[in-house]
């Protein structure tokens, strides 16, 4: 008859000092680093996505001329939503301003201008700045007005 090493395990690890401690520092070591890569790619990817997202966006800050109206005519405002690579349209500051949020692959301030003239507005182009850019200044602004 063969020795059988399962039958007699127990029995030698009791013999020879051999005991279970549980888990052993490599799988803490593990843990450790699971810890890690979650939470540094759950602070990370998100905002990878949202730079990808508006990484090509620009804002336009049109201004009502003296001359022209003193109000911004929704069906203006319409139209320039209706542009391919327009992504946002919006009044700021009173109705005064309006901020038109567009991806600059696709369009640029120039049609924009054409087609406020195309509706008999008279505008100014004040600024035109990246999205991401307005989007820091108005928080900085935010935190000012906050105090």
């Amino acid at each position: 008859m063969a020795y059988d090493l399962d039958k007699y395990r127990v029995k030698r690890e009791k013999v020879l000092g051999v005991r279970k401690r549980g888990a052993g520092p490599m799988v803490a070591a593990g843990l450790v680093a699971v810890l890690l890569v979650a939470v540094i790619g759950g602070v990370l990817i998100p905002r990878a996505v949202a730079y990808l997202g508006s990484r090509n966006l620009d804002d336009a800050i049109y201004k009502i001329t003296p001359a022209g109206s003193r109000r911004w005519r929704p069906e203006v405002m319409a139209a320039l939503e209706g542009l391919a690579g327009v992504r946002r349209v919006v009044l700021d500051h009173g109705s005064v301003r309006l901020v038109v949020t567009f991806d600059r692959r696709r369009l640029d301030t120039a049609r924009i201008t054409k087609t406020l003239a195309r509706f008999g507005v008279a505008a100014d182009l004040l600024n035109r700045v990246g999205h991401r850019e307005r989007m820091m200044i108005l928080e900085k602004e935010a935190e000012f007005e906050a105090l």
